[in-house]
């Protein structure tokens, strides 16, 4: 009898055994996993489970996605390392004097943020010469890691290496006739299509400049003053809609484009003066970390102050060659392109959107010789859209 109970006794031994280990090699399995994904690491590094050194490269990724999202230039940031005796790794930023250092704040913060890390301190300071600094440190609580200095102002540019103005093209208009726009694609000059949802020909022409390579931009189709009488499209956005629906649109169509580097309104006259309207559109746009690229706007619009306040990206093209590209005569958009050429010169960066014509295809050839665009360089749209001056 007493055998009997020992052997009774050593039977949930061994099942508490056996379930402490498969306890242990689901954690270890769990921990394998999350240690795989950048967060997991993060995380791990921070409870002092994992080396941070895989949390300081981490961070670094984010740090410079953040900056080129403000529309920094890549090479205007050093990473200096991490000197000795120092405790966070420091970079050294050098920006124009119409940057807003709010916008790289919070580029920066969020991308961090995003990835389980802290804002340690953020604030800005005076610097010598009229210039101002924004100082950020980054890391786990108590433990900085990263440290990053942005100097604005006056001179900024030479101390830290100004680059060579930088020019982005964007042509628009392709309709439905997908040929002529597999004939723009072809060509060798750099360019950006902006591409309007909703059509017959939308999948055609969004896969053939996937294809090619070209940068996308979605050109969201919104309710102009005279709808319908002017008509955007299929699948105009209207000031009656519900918010709900308007955000669920702009998440399917943003979904069915693929890769785009921004959202730009078609017409939107009326729509882009409606806070109900362009907040749905704005709160998909900040989900997905999109900017919002406003093409001729009016009087009356709300975009600016309102992309301000939800965080999300603002830019305006510095020219639109729209009606002169229709024209039989090519002088007048001759003469436009120079004061392009001219405004990158002075704000060191623009775009400029131009209409998607059979004369267009032809001048764009002899528009983008060297020769002819002197020190500006043609860069992707993604490098020169800037922040706002304000959240």
């Amino acid at each position: 009898m007493v055998r009997r109970k020992q052997a009774a006794l050593a039977l949930p031994r061994t099942l508490v055994v056996l379930l402490l280990a498969a306890i242990v090699l689901v954690l270890g399995g769990e921990a394998w996993m999350l240690a795989s994904t950048g967060r997991g690491a993060v995380l791990l590094a921070r409870w002092g489970i994992a080396r941070r050194d895989r949390a300081v490269a981490l961070f670094a990724d984010r740090i410079r996605a953040g900056l080129a999202a403000a529309g920094v230039p890549a090479d205007s940031v050093r990473e200096v390392g991490r000197p000795a005796g120092a405790a966070a790794v420091r970079w050294r930023v050098g920006v124009a004097s119409a940057t807003s250092l709010l916008q790289i704040n919070y580029a920066v913060s969020r991308r961090v943020e995003e990835l389980g890390g802290t804002v340690l301190a953020g604030r800005e300071t005076a610097a010598p010469g009229g210039a101002t600094r924004l100082v950020l440190l980054l890391g786990f609580p108590r433990r900085p890691l990263h440290e990053v200095t942005v100097t604005r102002g006056r001179g900024t540019e030479e101390v830290e290496g100004r680059p060579a103005p930088r020019l982005a093209l964007v042509l628009f208009g392709f309709g439905d006739d997908a040929d002529a726009a597999r004939k723009f694609f072809a060509l060798s000059v750099p360019f950006a299509v902006a591409i309007v949802p909703g059509s017959r020909a939308s999948g055609d022409l969004l896969r053939a400049a996937h294809e090619k390579d070209r940068e996308v931009v979605l050109h969201l189709p919104l309710e102009p003053v005279n709808y319908p009488q002017l008509n955007p499209g299929p699948g105009t956005l209207l000031v009656t809609m519900k918010p709900d629906v308007v955000t669920g649109t702009v998440r399917r169509w943003l979904d069915q484009a693929g890769s785009v580097v921004g959202v730009a309104n078609h017409m939107g006259s009326l729509a882009t003066q409606d806070p109900a309207l362009m907040g749905a559109v704005f709160r998909e746009l900040r989900r997905r970390h999109l900017p919002f690229i406003h093409v001729q706007p009016t009087a009356g619009a709300v975009c600016k102050s309102l992309a301000g306040q939800l965080g999300v990206v603002y830019d305006e093209p510095g020219a639109v060659l729209d009606l002169e590209a229709r024209q039989s005569s090519t002088k007048r958009l001759d003469e436009r392109w120079s004061e392009a050429l001219a405004y990158a010169r002075r704000r060191g960066h623009a775009a400029v959107w131009v209409r998607a014509t059979p004369r267009v295809r032809e001048w764009l050839q002899r528009a983008t010789r060297a020769q002819r665009l002197g020190e500006v360089e043609l860069a992707p749209l993604s490098t020169v859209i800037r922040r706002p001056a304000a959240l």
